[in-house]
C-alpha cells in the first residue's frame, strides 16, 4: 500500500506538472501532498473521474494506516483494492501522457491471483466472518481485528467523499457494533453500493471496484445525531459542520474560553462524532479541533436545568488538568 500510495503520488504530480508547469503553492518549500493532489487531478483538471475517487482515496487513508499503525488485508481485499487501483492507473496514464500501462507491464503479469473474486459482497461477508471470529468473547483479538476493520472503514467513507482516515473512537464503535451483532451493511452502509465491474476494453483481470448503478444497495445519508448503527457523521468538507473552534466554544457561549474547555469535558462532547471533529497530521499533531452546532444545543441545554452550577465544573476540571501535568 505504501508503494501503491506514492506510486499515484509521482503520477498525480507529473500530471500536474505538465498542466500548470508546478506542483508547489507559490512561496511554499514542500511540494503537493497527496491529498492536495488528488483534487486538482479530479476538480480542477477533470482527469481523474469520480467513479475512481473512493478507491484512490482509500488507497491514501491505508498508506496512513501502513506508515503510522496497522492494517490488515485477506488477499481478496488487497487483490480488490491493487487490480483497481492498477486499472485506475492506466486510465490516467493514457489520458494524460497517450502512454498504454500494458505497453511497459503486461496485463497478465500484474497484480495476478489465479482465482480472482468477482463479487464485492461475497468478499466483504468473507472479512466479516473473519473480523467476528477475531472478537469472540476470551480471545483477546481487539486490535487484530481493527487492523483488518481500518481499510473497510476507510472505503465505506471514500465512497461518501470522506478524505481523512478513521478515528480510534471510530473502529472503537464498529468493534462494539459488531460485537452486538450488527450486520456489516448496517455498519459500513457504503461498502454495499461497490461492485467488481470489468474495465471496458481491457486485458486480463482488468477491473474496477466502483460505485453500483443498479441502485441495489441500501441508501448511503448522513446520520441524524445521536443515531445508532452508523459510523461516519462526516460530510466530505467537516469544516462547514464543526464550525466553532475549540477556543471560540465558552464564547459563544458567552462563558469564557477555559470555562468552555471545562464544560466540553464535563459534558464529554469530544466523545461525540457528531459534536466534536478532530484532524491530524500523519505524525499525530493536531492541525484543527472544531465543534459542530449540536456541541452547543447539547451545552446549552445543560446550562438551562435549574441546578446546573459551572463552578465545581471548572474546580473538577482544573484538578484533572493538575493531574494529568503531575510528575511521576
Amino acid at each position: 500500500m505504501l508503494m501503491l500510495a506514492h506510486s499515484f503520488e509521482m503520477l498525480f504530480k507529473a500530471i500536474i506538472f505538465q498542466e500548470r508547469g508546478t506542483i508547489r503553492e507559490k512561496g511554499e518549500q514542500y511540494t503537493f501532498k497527496l491529498g492536495k493532489c488528488i483534487n486538482i487531478v479530479h476538480s480542477d483538471l477533470k482527469i481523474l473521474e469520480a467513479d475512481d475517487l473512493p478507491i484512490v482515496w482509500a488507497i491514501k487513508q491505508d498508506r496512513n494506516a501502513a506508515a503510522h499503525d496497522s492494517v490488515a488485508f485477506s488477499e481478496d481485499m488487497l487483490w480488490l483494492h491493487v487490480r483497481s487501483a492498477v486499472t485506475i492507473f492506466g486510465k490516467l496514464l493514457d489520458a494524460a501522457f497517450k502512454e498504454n500501462l500494458r505497453d511497459v507491464i503486461p496485463s497478465r503479469v500484474i497484480p495476478v491471483s489465479a482465482l480472482p473474486p468477482t463479487d464485492a459482497s461475497a468478499v466483504i461477508e468473507r472479512e466479516m466472518q473473519d473480523i467476528k471470529e477475531m472478537l469472540k468473547p476470551g480471545l483477546r483479538r481487539a486490535d487484530d481485528a481493527k487492523a483488518r476493520i481500518r481499510p473497510l472503514l476507510a472505503l465505506d467513507g471514500s465512497v461518501d467523499g470522506r478524505e481523512v482516515a478513521p478515528t480510534e473512537l471510530e473502529l472503537d464503535r464498529a468493534v462494539e457494533a459488531f460485537r452486538k451483532g450488527k450486520s456489516w451493511k448496517e455498519v459500513f452502509p457504503g461498502l454495499a453500493d461497490l461492485e467488481i465491474s470489468a474495465a471496458p476494453g481491457a486485458g486480463a483481470q482488468e477491473i474496477s471496484l466502483r460505485i453500483s448503478k443498479s441502485g441495489e444497495g441500501p441508501a448511503v445519508r448522513l446520520a441524524k445525531p445521536g443515531e445508532e448503527g452508523a459510523l461516519l457523521f462526516r460530510k466530505s468538507n467537516p469544516w462547514d459542520e464543526y464550525g466553532v473552534k475549540l477556543t471560540d466554544f465558552g464564547q459563544k457561549l458567552g462563558i469564557g474560553t477555559y470555562t468552555g474547555h471545562a464544560l466540553a469535558w464535563h459534558l464529554k462532547l469530544k466523545d461525540d462524532p457528531a459534536s466534536y471533529f478532530v484532524k491530524t497530521t500523519e505524525a499525530g499533531n493536531i492541525q484543527f479541533q472544531g465543534f459542530s452546532a449540536r456541541a452547543l444545543e447539547l451545552a446549552k441545554a445543560a446550562m438551562a436545568k435549574p441546578a446546573f452550577d459551572l463552578e465545581p465544573i471548572v474546580k473538577a476540571y482544573g484538578a484533572r488538568n493538575k493531574r494529568k501535568t503531575a510528575k511521576p
